[in-house]
């Protein structure tokens, strides 16, 4: 019940997610990414097991066809598992189990791999791989999230409405420049597109915070209603923070 595409950005050595499903809490089950490494993708009847040995193997060195491989040979119950995987040369390799019983597929070009099962149409992976790659003057995450907005406007699986979503992408320095979740929405595609813009106004705020969290200032609203409860509840000598203003720069 899943429409999804992994794809590479060879600029960045960047990896990335792109998925929707009308089961709940797609992101975390599904999408395995190492930044300049690759990505695996395990789902139908997901084991996301099988996506931990997927990426470790890429992680490893292995590519594609030997990441699924190995997935694959280690696997029970693997006919109903559907594997795709993108390694670091772009890559990429997939698996499509005997027990999948619906329309299901996959299409790639270099750097990306789009893949589906319970579709309404066989279109719906092409149409993905096809909107990834006419947006290619377009930052990955953006091209993920396109890909994935065109498998959904050809038809996207055959079980309506799509709940869940997800859009992930690795970064330098060990954290995923983008890592959106959508667990139980009415349209969780478009959700997850709303969610883009929202989180795209603060991320370079919050990537900060994150590594360089001296030249990040403080709230100053959050600052004075932070030491006004302090004093109210007497609880100045636990947190003097009013006595250490100094140690703090406020913005408004």
């Amino acid at each position: 019940m899943t429409f999804s595409l992994i794809g590479r950005c060879p600029n960045t050595a960047a990896f990335g997610a792109a998925i929707a499903t009308s089961s709940l809490g797609v992101g975390n089950r599904c999408i395995r990414l190492s930044h300049g490494r690759g990505a695996f993708l395990s789902q139908h009847r997901t084991d996301p097991r099988l996506g931990d040995v997927g990426i470790a193997a890429l992680e490893s060195g292995a590519d594609a066809e030997e990441a699924v491989a190995k997935a694959v040979a280690g696997a029970s119950d693997i006919a109903w598992r559907q594997l795709a995987a993108l390694d670091a040369e772009g890559h990429s390799a997939a698996y499509h189990g005997a027990l999948i019983y619906s329309i299901h597929g996959h299409f790639v070009a270099p750097n990306v791999i789009a893949l589906g099962n319970i579709l309404c149409t066989d279109r719906v992976v092409l149409a993905m791989r096809d909107a990834f790659d006419a947006a290619a003057n377009q930052p990955l995450a953006e091209r993920l999230l396109i890909g994935l907005e065109g498998g959904r406007d050809a038809g996207g699986e055959i079980a309506k409405p799509v709940r869940s979503s997800a859009l992930r992408v690795t970064g330098e320095d060990g954290i995923d420049e983008w890592d959106l979740r959508v667990d139980n929405a009415e349209e969780a595609v478009s959700a997850l597109r709303d969610l883009k813009i929202a989180y795209g106004e603060k991320a370079e705020l919050l990537r900060a915070v994150a590594l360089r969290p001296n030249e990040v200032p403080v709230s100053r609203n959050l600052f004075r209603a932070s030491v006004n409860q302090i004093e109210a509840l007497g609880l100045e000598n636990r947190f003097p923070t009013a006595r250490l203003t100094r140690n703090w720069t406020l913005t408004d």
